[in-house]
């Protein structure tokens, strides 16, 4: 009985197939982290496009359609959230802020129910031309 109780062989399977959902976990809330930082850029993209159509044409629901085309060339990982906001104070400043939810694709819906999204805004200043 000792003898097989000091006998190694077949550990190292045993080790590595223990490891695999920890690594494959890690790669998960990685691939995560990778959308987030694609969905802040593409948001501030989309902030940039609002402000610079809303400068040249002075039409704010242009400029929501231009943010939204931006917004959707990221496929169904983000979605606009409420309205985008071209602040005018009646001079030629404004301010263009675009509003979106980001959904978590690793989280079970089957498990945690309704899973609800990250929401976050960029928003940028500017200056109308004339």
């Amino acid at each position: 009985m000792k003898k097989l109780l000091k006998n190694e062989r077949g550990s190292a399977i045993i080790e590595f197939v223990s490891m695999v959902p920890l690594v494959l976990l890690l790669m998960m809330i990685l691939w995560q982290f990778l959308v987030a930082g694609y969905a802040v850029i593409i948001t501030q993209s989309a902030a940039n496009e609002a402000a610079k159509v809303y400068s040249v044409t002075k039409d704010s629901t242009e400029a929501k359609h231009a943010a939204e085309k931006i917004i959707n060339s990221a496929k169904a990982t983000l979605k606009l959230s409420g309205d985008n906001v071209i602040n005018s104070s009646g001079s030629r400043n404004f301010e263009a802020k675009v509003k979106v939810d980001m959904t978590l694709k690793f989280l079970p819906k089957k498990f945690l129910g309704a899973v609800p999204p990250i929401t976050f805004e960029k928003s940028i200043s500017g200056r109308t031309v004339e």
